[in-house]
């Protein structure tokens, strides 16, 4: 890429100020809106009218690990053309996929349900994904994973 038209349609032709407004256009994509001191007061407020225990059915369906059809469904809930992890794969190419990487997916969460944490990093779990979609989806995964890396 060697021109890239901003909001504004000023054209960007240096490459360290593409790099720059890419990262500053995914940084603000991605952070959170600062909540007004009048939200928060309002929250404090609606806070205090919700009952503050779980009842046991409640907590039972927390606790439970998710299946995969639960797991499919909060990744359908999931904003589209958006990553939602550093693998850079799309919600669309889990839920095209689904078949094929709902075992990796569904294994990641339940073991991360049972032990109460995460031991790997994000990057490790991506390439271990990436590795075993690679290895079952042979060279049409590899194309693909090249091209969104």
């Amino acid at each position: 890429m060697n021109i890239l038209q901003d909001e504004e349609d000023r054209e960007i032709r240096d490459e360290n100020q593409i790099l720059e407004y890419v990262h500053k256009y995914y940084t603000d994509l991605y952070s959170q809106p600062r909540i007004s001191t009048a939200d928060e007061q309002v929250q404090g407020e609606v806070l205090t009218l919700i009952d503050q225990f779980v009842s046991e059915e409640d907590n039972f369906c927390l606790e439970e690990v998710p299946g995969a059809e639960e797991l499919k469904t909060m990744i359908k809930d999931l904003p589209l053309d958006k990553s939602p992890g550093e693998d850079g794969l799309p919600v669309e190419i889990l839920l095209e996929l689904w078949k094929e990487v709902s075992p990796f997916c569904l294994e990641f969460v339940q073991e991360a349900w049972q032990s109460k944490r995460v031991e790997k990093t994000e990057e490790e779990r991506a390439n271990d994904i990436r590795n075993k979609l690679q290895s079952r989806l042979g060279k049409w995964a590899s194309r693909f994973l090249t091209w969104a890396s």
